[in-house]
């Protein structure tokens, strides 16, 4: 049985093969089927459609299906841009196996809000922290630089700093021990700086730093 790992090592093969519309087609499905929450083949084995899947049209289901009744032979040698990577599915699969991984989580340390590219807002995200018993989290929104995620510049990050010290102090107020930590994902350049003022990180209870716009170019 073909896993998602290999349908996407099998997808970006195909997408080098293509041109156009079809190689964005295959190359986008091939980065989507590390995220697919199922694999592929389970997917096809209870007779349902893989356009249920993400990046997945009607052609493409077509070509992941003729690979799941005839399995080609996949290397386990690939390019180093997309080695040592595992799927979503199997992830779940390995962290199933000793499900009480769970009970020993503290915080997070990665999470993003409505003040760059995610969909909640801090006291949301706080309040799922809360729930989940976690001790801190840490508000890690895209930096300036990343404009196509809505990056945040130093004053966008003065004034999330302040919404994050009332939120803190009102979660002392009522009790609750979780502490939300101001910090950031921070854009790195070719030569390792970042793109906000040193001063705006002075505050900072921690940082991320990113080097993916770079990855275009290995």
């Amino acid at each position: 049985m073909l896993s998602n790992t290999e349908i996407a090592e099998l997808l970006a093969r195909q997408a080098e093969r293509e041109s156009g519309i079809l190689s964005r087609a295959f190359r986008r499905a091939a980065r989507s089927a590390f995220l697919w929450p199922e694999e592929a083949a389970q997917v096809a084995a209870q007779n349902r459609s893989l356009t249920e899947l993400r990046a997945i049209g009607p052609f493409i289901e077509k070509q992941i299906r003729r690979w799941l009744d005839k399995p080609p032979h996949v290397s386990k040698r690939t390019p180093p841009i997309r080695s040592d990577f595992i799927s979503l599915a199997d992830a779940r699969r390995l962290l199933a196996i000793k499900p009480a991984w769970l009970t020993r989580l503290r915080g997070d340390l990665q999470m993003h809000t409505r003040w760059s590219d995610g969909s909640g807002t801090i006291a949301e995200m706080a309040d799922a922290a809360t729930e989940r018993s976690y001790e801190y989290i840490a508000i890690t929104d895209h930096s300036q630089g990343l404009k196509i995620a809505g990056g945040i510049n130093e004053r966008a990050l003065k004034r999330q700093g302040n919404e994050i010290l009332k939120l803190n102090g009102l979660l002392r107020r009522s009790g609750k021990s979780l502490v939300v930590l101001r910090s950031i994902e921070m854009n790195l350049n070719r030569r390792g700086e970042g793109d906000m003022s040193p001063q705006s990180l002075s505050a900072l209870g921690c940082g991320i730093g990113i080097v993916s716009l770079f990855f275009a170019d290995s």
